[in-house]
């Protein structure tokens, strides 16, 4: 019974001696608290600046031709010559490639010298049908004061109807002749395959003494200056996306350029699999340096922004994906949650929770807390 009064005598001295003890630490927390409270710390500060920011937006592409064409034949034969080879540039218009000519020019000819037979048969039967209607309307004239009988005036009817017909048949041959003539003389042109338009040949598929059919592929040109460049950005970008802004071109294969571009297609609508939005910028390429291909990367400027508040890098305190700085106001350290924005240069901008023209700390950010009395240090 002694044993068991003794061991609750105990419990209680220990259960008192720990409830002393904690309360103890609190009053000295506290305490600590409030000499913490009452210093003044010293820290340096920096005004808020209001800067102009370009906007930009990037993208990453490819430098495509600004033109591809394929050149084909319009009618069968065989490869004569080639005038162009691959990397030879082209003027539009420029003979390419020349089909053997010898059947084309042979019906070129006849049909010609047909046409020039029926237009002089034409021109004969004009003449007799001249004659004809001046004599049928004397004729006409004389039966009518009774000089001459009416079979004679049927017969001057019935040469004049025959030359009449004639001439219709003349002018119906003629018109035949022509259309043949502008069949074969338009086989004739086909033998000669000319550049649709002024670039570079990037391939040639064919060659002299090769037996072609129509609609054979012979060629592809470009056109290179101006390249297009041709990516795409995020669809959260679409709206700041425009034709005419200015683009700078990076190339991975040309060190230490840029090239200078301009947004010229926005497409209409944004890609559902990808959610980005096509766009094209023309890049001159007047010294023929960039090649289509070439894999690219766009930063494209879209807007200009004023009086963007900066902060030097030092006056964010980032702990855990949470930003804060301390806004010094009549002597207290006023604690804000900020946004990050672009870093320039030693300064970083804060896109939501403060404005230019406040007053930020500097240093001392892992001792200042909400409130905390400042002495700013004299340099």
């Amino acid at each position: 019974m002694k044993i068991i009064k003794l061991i609750i005598f105990a419990l209680c001295i220990g259960t008192a001696l720990l409830i002393h003890s904690s309360c103890s630490k609190e009053n000295s927390n506290a305490k600590k608290a409030e000499v913490k409270a009452d210093i003044a710390f010293k820290i340096n500060t920096a005004t808020v600046v209001g800067k102009t920011v370009q906007r930009t937006v990037e993208s990453t592409g490819t430098l495509a031709a600004w033109e591809e064409v394929i050149v084909s034949n319009e009618m069968a034969g065989t490869v004569e010559k080639i005038f162009a080879d691959l990397g030879d540039k082209v003027t539009e218009g420029q003979l390419l490639l020349r089909l053997d000519q010898q059947d084309a020019k042979a019906n070129f000819n006849s049909a010609e010298a047909a046409l020039d037979t029926n237009i002089r048969g034409l021109e004969r039967a004009r003449a007799v049908w001249t004659d004809a209607s001046a004599n049928l309307k004397r004729y006409i004239n004389l039966f009518s004061e009774g000089i001459i009988s009416i079979s004679q005036r049927d017969a001057v009817q019935t040469q004049y109807d025959v030359a009449d017909a004639q001439l219709k048949q003349a002018e119906a041959q003629v018109n035949q002749s022509k259309a043949q003539f502008e069949i074969a003389k338009k086989r004739l042109a086909d033998t000669e395959i000319k550049a649709p338009i002024s670039g570079e040949v990037k391939k040639r598929y064919v060659s002299a003494g090769e037996a072609l059919k129509d609609k054979t592929q012979l060629f592809i040109l470009v056109k290179n200056n101006p390249l297009k460049f041709q990516g795409a950005v995020p669809e959260s970008y679409a709206p700041d996306i425009k034709t005419g802004q200015q683009v700078i071109i990076y190339i991975d294969a040309v060190k230490d350029r840029t090239f200078p571009a301009r947004v010229a297609r926005v497409s209409p609508s944004v890609d559902i699999p990808t959610r980005t939005l096509s766009i094209e910028a023309e890049v001159p390429n007047v010294n023929n340096v960039l090649k289509s291909g070439f894999f690219a990367r766009a930063v494209v400027m879209t807007k200009k922004e004023d009086n963007i508040p900066f902060v030097p890098e030092g006056a964010v305190y980032s702990y855990a994906g949470i930003n804060k700085l301390y806004v010094i106001s009549n002597g207290l350290a006023k604690e804000r949650l900020v946004k990050k924005g672009m870093s320039e240069a030693g300064m970083v901008e804060i896109v939501e929770g403060i404005k230019p023209g406040e007053i930020v700390a500097t240093t001392g950010l892992d001792q200042l807390f909400d409130g905390a009395k400042i002495q700013l240090e004299i340099k």
